[in-house]
């Protein structure tokens, strides 16, 4: 029987959305079920209250969302259930002196705005100004250090690196993550040897997964990966650019929708390497806890994104 089944809490649903109350509920009732199988989500006193709902595009209903999140000062562990993740990469942000520079086009060279581009920026926390100025690397040719130089320099927000696990029967539900090929240079994709059949099976099977209409293109040079049970994926790239993914869970074999578990956390090597905060704001700044998600997940299709979640979770993810 399903915890705490009654849902208290009132869901914001989108304008653009052509779902219903009805349908949010019965997802997400859906989605506490599945996660409930694998004990790492739930505990004896956890219902379906602790759970997120969100509709990353609001007209695509197929970007529905269910997580369960996990989150401690240094890593974070999602439990995700969705016919269709949208295509993201998580971006390194470099923050500087509005003094030196203003925002918008008044930014170091080779770098964007992120303010302009994230949909619904706000710093990690409260410590972080919202009048400093934000950016990311626009140009490859940009490098950290050349930034981490530039008069104005305060700190930076390091994107996490995500590994996702496939949880649930893949004789049940077939996920297919597409993912930047440059991933599969990383050291520790490079050690799942199982990942090579991982990439031949998505080659083979990529035609049997559906993309929403909305969101053709999503994939454009991305590479297909169709992981079995317990196999995983590092979502991360050596030289710590962002690293472009999306899936579908769209699938005319699937029975029931997939689980697939996120551990995240920033790099180590790239916290090390960077330079210390100055000291001005050294006591000021707590440093960003779990994803920072608001603050770094660049989508492709950022001005359709809405992340305000239809019913918040036990912790903001």
């Amino acid at each position: 029987m399903m915890k705490n089944k009654n849902i208290k809490s009132s869901l914001v649903i989108p304008e653009l959305s052509s779902l219903s109350n009805d349908d949010y509920l019965s997802f997400l009732e859906n989605s506490f079920l599945l996660l409930e199988k694998h004990p790492q989500y739930l505990s004896e006193q956890e219902g379906i209250e602790v759970l997120e709902l969100a509709h990353l595009i609001p007209q695509v209903e197929e970007t529905i969302l269910a997580i369960y999140i996990g989150v401690n000062d240094a890593v974070c562990n999602k439990g995700l259930v969705t016919p269709f993740l949208p295509r993201h990469a998580h971006n390194n942000v470099f923050v500087f002196d509005p003094n030196i520079y203003t925002g918008q086009n008044d930014i170091p060279t080779g770098t964007i705005d992120a303010k302009a581009v994230i949909n619904g920026f706000v710093p990690p926390n409260k410590t972080w100004n919202e009048e400093w100025t934000y950016v990311m690397i626009s140009d490859p040719k940009r490098t950290f250090e050349s930034l981490w130089n530039e008069k104005g320099y305060i700190d930076m927000i390091l994107a996490k690196f995500e590994d996702f696990t496939m949880m649930s029967n893949h004789n049940k539900s077939k996920v297919c993550t597409f993912i930047d090929p440059l991933a599969f240079e990383h050291s520790v994709n490079k050690s799942r040897t199982y990942l090579k059949q991982a990439r031949n099976r998505g080659e083979k099977m990529v035609g049997d997964f559906v993309i929403p209409e909305f969101l053709k293109g999503e994939t454009k040079n991305l590479v297909p990966v169709v992981l079995n049970q317990g196999e995983k994926l590092y979502v991360a790239r050596p030289d710590f650019q962002p690293c472009a993914h999306c899936w579908s869970n769209i699938h005319p074999d699937n029975e029931e929708y997939a689980v697939v578990n996120e551990n995240s956390a920033v790099p180590l090597n790239l916290v090390i390497s960077k330079p210390p905060v100055d000291e001005r704001y050294r006591k000021l700044l707590i440093p960003p806890a779990g994803s920072a998600d608001n603050t770094t997940d660049w989508f492709y299709r950022s001005k359709d994104l809405f992340r305000t979640p239809i019913k918040a979770g036990h912790i903001g993810g």
